[in-house]
C-alpha cells in the first residue's frame, strides 16, 4: 500500500539524484573552465607537439651566435650596426597550432621557437569581449585571430580565458622566452632578442585615459620577466626608455645587445608621459624602445603620427606594388628604419617569392614565420637563417656610418700669434 512515507522516500531520493547531477555538472564546468580538460591527452595535440619536435629539435645545435660570424670577418666593423641585419623571427609566440582551433601552449612553442632559431617574438595582444566583469573586462592577453577576427585558440588549452594579473599569458610566454633563449643548452644564447608587442585593440578611450593607461601597464608588469634585461641607461651606448634615442639605438653594433632584451610595440603609449602615476616597472612606455609605425596600411592598433618614425609595421603585399620612381625612396628610408612586414592574411607564412623580394630589394627586417605552417620552411635554409638568427644585409642596402674624421695638425704658419705682428728676422 503507498503511504506517505513512500512518497517522502521518493522525493528525498529525487533531491538526492537532483543535487548530484547538480555537483556534477558544477564540477566538470569548473574543469573546463578552469583549464583542467585532459586536452593534452587529445590526438590533435600530440600530433602538433610531434610535428614541431621533428621539425627543430634536431636543427637546434646547428646554431650559432651572430659574434661567430662577425669574428669570422664577414662584415667590416663599422658596417655591424643592429639595423643592417635581417632577423629571424616568429608569430604567434606560444601557440603550437593547427591554425583552427590549435593548441596554447607556452612550454613546448617557446622551446620549438629557440630551437629553430628564432630571437624576434611576436606576441599578438587584445582582450576578449566575453571577459565583463569590472576586474578583467580589459584585461590583456595573447590571441590568435583569423582575417575575420575570429579566436581560434582551443578555449580548453588556455584557460582561464579571461585574464587577471595572477593568470597572465603574456607573462607566462616572457617567462619561457627569458629562460629558454637564455639557456646554456641554446647554441646561440648570446644573441639579442626582440620582443614585438603588437597590439590588435585598446580598450575604449583616449591616449591617456586610465582604462587605456591601465590596459598597456597590464602588459608593462608582464614583461617582468626581463627585468635584469632590459634596456635603460646603457654606458656608452645611449638612453633608451621612453623611445629616447631610436636612431642610436638602430645604429649601435649588433653585439651591444648581446644578452638583452628589446621591447617593440605599436602602441601609443605617450598618456603615461602625462599621468605620472605609474611606476616605472608599470609603465609600458618607459620600458618600450621602438615604436612602430605604418606608411600604408594600418595593423591592429598602429598610427602613423610620428614625424620621424624609426621602426615600420607593414603588410608584405604593399612592399610588392611599390611604384619603380618610389624604390630609391624606400631603400634610402629602410636603411634608418627597422621594418617588420605581417601577411595580410595571418594564417600564413609570408610566402618564399614574396619575401625574397621584398628584403633583397628593399632590406625589410624580419618577416616572422608561423612555426607550424609547412609553407615556413624555407627560412631555416642557407642563405637565410639556417645557422644564425641574424643575416648580414648587403652592403647596397647598409647603413654606413660616417666616418669619424680627425682635423690635421693646423700648418704653424697660420698662427695668428694672438693678434701680435711677428718680430722682423
Amino acid at each position: 500500500m503507498f503511504t506517505e512515507k513512500h512518497l517522502q522516500y521518493i522525493l528525498l531520493t529525487i533531491v538526492v539524484i537532483a543535487t548530484s547531477v547538480s555537483i556534477y555538472l558544477y564540477l566538470s564546468n569548473k574543469i573546463r573552465l578552469e583549464g583542467f580538460a585532459d586536452y593534452k591527452q587529445d590526438s590533435a595535440y600530440t600530433a602538433q607537439v610531434k610535428l614541431l619536435s621533428d621539425k627543430y629539435s634536431s636543427i637546434a645545435n646547428g646554431k650559432r651566435p651572430i659574434t661567430h660570424l662577425l669574428q669570422s670577418g664577414a662584415m667590416p666593423d663599422e658596417h655591424q650596426c643592429f639595423v643592417n641585419f635581417y632577423s629571424l623571427g616568429c608569430r604567434f609566440t606560444g601557440y603550437i597550432g593547427p591554425m583552427q582551433n590549435g593548441y596554447f601552449d607556452p612550454d613546448i612553442a617557446v622551446q620549438s621557437a629557440v630551437n629553430a632559431g628564432c630571437r624576434v617574438f611576436v606576441l599578438d595582444i587584445d582582450y576578449m569581449d566575453m571577459c565583463d566583469s569590472d576586474t578583467v573586462k580589459y584585461f590583456p592577453r595573447i590571441v590568435v585571430r583569423d582575417i575575420q577576427g575570429k579566436f581560434m585558440i582551443n578555449y580548453d588549452s588556455t584557460q582561464p580565458l579571461c585574464n587577471t594579473s595572477s593568470s597572465s599569458t603574456i607573462r607566462d610566454i616572457c617567462e619561457k622566452i627569458n629562460f629558454y633563449a637564455f639557456a646554456p643548452s641554446c647554441q646561440n644564447n648570446t644573441d639579442p632578442v626582440v620582443i614585438v608587442l603588437y597590439f590588435l585593440r585598446q580598450p575604449p578611450g583616449t591616449y591617456k585615459s586610465k582604462s587605456v593607461l591601465d590596459y598597456f601597464s597590464n602588459v608593462a608588469k608582464s614583461l617582468s620577466p626581463f627585468s635584469d634585461r632590459l634596456l635603460k641607461n646603457e654606458l656608452d651606448g645611449g638612453t633608451f626608455y621612453r623611445q629616447k634615442q631610436e636612431g642610436r639605438l638602430l645604429i649601435n653594433k649588433i653585439t651591444d645587445y648581446s644578452g638583452k632584451v628589446l621591447i617593440f610595440s605599436n602602441a601609443n603609449t605617450n598618456g603615461f608621459r602625462e599621468i605620472d602615476t605609474y611606476q616605472p616597472t608599470e609603465d609600458l612606455d618607459f620600458l618600450t624602445n621602438l615604436r612602430l609605425s605604418y606608411s600604408q596600411t594600418k595593423l591592429g592598433i598602429t598610427d602613423n603620427k610620428s614625424s620621424s618614425p624609426f621602426g615600420i609595421l607593414e603588410t608584405a603585399e604593399n612592399y610588392m606594388i611599390i611604384p619603380a620612381d618610389r624604390s630609391d625612396e624606400m631603400i634610402e628610408n629602410t636603411k634608418l628604419r627597422w621594418t617588420m612586414c605581417l601577411s595580410r592574411d595571418p594564417s600564413i607564412t609570408v610566402p618564399k617569392e614574396t619575401y625574397n623580394a621584398i628584403t633583397s630589394k628593399y632590406g625589410i627586417h624580419c618577416s616572422p614565420v608561423i612555426l607550424f605552417d609547412d609553407a615556413s620552411q624555407y627560412m631555416f635554409t642557407d642563405p637565410l637563417f639556417k645557422t644564425y638568427s641574424f643575416a648580414p644585409k648587403p652592403e647596397p642596402l647598409r647603413y654606413i656610418k660616417p666616418p669619424v674624421i680627425t682635423p690635421a695638425t693646423p700648418n704653424p704658419s697660420t698662427n695668428a700669434n694672438q693678434g701680435m705682428l711677428r718680430a722682423p728676422m
